[in-house]
């Protein structure tokens, strides 16, 4: 059984076929501008990675996020002396616009999306508090590598407070390609 398209005595379609139009374009419409929001907005996500045999450097210790997953039982090892991270900035504990200086904030593996932040999880979170005088600006979301002193903060995970903290930290921008570079999955 098919179905039978009523037709006015002139020979055209009437009102159902807009309301058909008007209904598939309700529908589809908002799905493909919620597909596109995200689509266009999605970056990689770290926490999975490690970092590549061979890949470290005699100045710092590559960690990867992996590395700092906190089990009850224990914790992670930690480098002594200068660690690197390659995460996404985001804003501290109070929110910050783009391009203010700041002395701290947090990094994450990953950056979240338009429509859905990213998950605060303690041991995927790292405080990151800068050496010198000098501040950075803020740049939300932005992938950068950060170099510093890798130290866990908080004995007992709290929702939404970072469990570890990079201090005396130096920061510099990072390319996508960095994270075949120097990760695996």
């Amino acid at each position: 059984m098919g179905a039978r398209v009523i037709e006015k005595r002139d020979g055209r379609t009437g009102k159902e076929t807009r309301a058909l139009v008007v209904v598939c374009a309700a529908v589809v419409g908002p799905l493909a501008l919620t597909y596109f929001l995200i689509a266009a907005d999605m970056r990689s996500d770290l926490s999975e990675l490690r970092p590549r045999q061979g890949a470290a450097a005699a100045e710092f210790t590559l960690v990867g996020w992996k590395d700092l997953e906190a089990d009850p039982p224990h914790t992670p090892q930690l480098p002594a002396g200068q660690a690197r991270l390659l995460g996404y900035m985001m804003d501290g504990y109070k929110p910050v616009r783009d391009g203010t200086p700041v002395k701290m904030f947090v990094l994450m593996p990953e950056a979240g999306q338009l429509l859905h932040p990213a998950h605060r999880i303690p041991d995927e979170m790292v405080e990151v508090w800068l050496g010198g005088d000098a501040p950075v600006p803020y740049k939300d979301r932005e992938l950068v590598w950060a170099t510093g002193q890798l130290r866990r903060v908080r004995l007992k995970a709290e929702e939404g407070t970072a469990l570890y903290a990079l201090t005396a930290a130096a920061v510099e921008p990072a390319a996508q390609r960095d994270i075949t570079r120097w990760f695996a999955p």
